[in-house]
């Protein structure tokens, strides 16, 4: 689902920094409706600013590159510098560092592997894996991977939040990926009713059983951390501890 950020939900500006804070806000706002683009009627609105203070603003933007607008097109989205300021990051994730001491608890506390993943677009980025006391080999080949969304226990908490239509269009534009791996659209949104419904995630495929739960990432992100291990080690009696477990440590971020 596409989250606006509200301008009223932003702390006041400290003096000196107004114009620094108010163009920070306007690219979140941006940043939450980049595919879809926002026109500067949309911008004024939801900042609650001037239509010249947010103009001024955008331009300035867009000159240094945070910002594009298409030719010919009314919206605004992120520019190439944003993108490349986001790549830059994940030499070095500071959500990783962040993460790593949740992680580690979950992962003693539980006796399972622990995925961090990130959305990206139509996919999750595996950013990290604490690998607890019963390590799978083949785990740790997926750290760095980039997974269609729905293909991984923690990642599809991150599809099921978003709206059913852009499910399905979702799923349109990837049914030959999702068939290769046997799953059907019905099937997904029998999942997907599941784990709105629960709160969490938990699927059991090709052997491999997790939990899984969806926390914000910043103010336009989405991320995930769950456990993942043979069917075995996660029935599905296990499912509502190991959610109350991810809660609670996730509640420390």
């Amino acid at each position: 689902m596409a989250r606006m950020v509200s301008a009223s939900r932003l702390p006041a500006p400290k003096r000196g920094t107004q114009s620094v804070d108010r163009a920070l806000a306007l690219l979140r706002l941006v940043a939450a409706r980049h595919a879809d683009g926002l026109p500067l009627c949309q911008l004024v609105q939801a900042s609650g600013l001037e239509r010249t203070t947010v103009y001024r603003l955008v331009s300035s933007l867009v000159l240094a590159g945070l910002l594009q607008r298409e030719p010919g097109a009314a919206a605004y989205r992120l520019g190439n510098e944003a993108m490349a300021l986001g790549l830059a990051a994940l030499q070095r994730p500071p959500l990783i560092e962040q993460c790593r001491p949740v992680m580690k608890a979950l992962a003693r506390r539980a006796g399972e592997p622990v995925f961090l993943v990130a959305r990206s677009g139509d996919y999750s980025h595996c950013l990290h894996l604490e690998e607890g006391p019963h390590p799978v080999c083949s785990f740790a080949k997926t750290v760095g991977s980039l997974r269609l969304l729905g293909l991984g226990v923690p990642s599809f908490t991150l599809l099921a939040r978003m709206e059913d239509a852009a499910i399905a269009a979702h799923y349109a534009r990837h049914a030959g990926e999702y068939q290769e791996h046997r799953l059907t659209r019905p099937k997904l949104q029998r999942w997907i009713a599941q784990t709105r419904a629960q709160g969490y995630a938990q699927i059991t495929a090709q052997g491999l059983s997790g939990v899984g739960l969806r926390f914000a990432l910043g103010s336009c992100g989405d991320a995930a951390l769950g456990f993942v291990a043979p069917t075995a080690r996660i029935p599905r009696s296990r499912g509502p501890a190991l959610a109350a477990l991810l809660r609670q440590e996730l509640a420390r971020l």
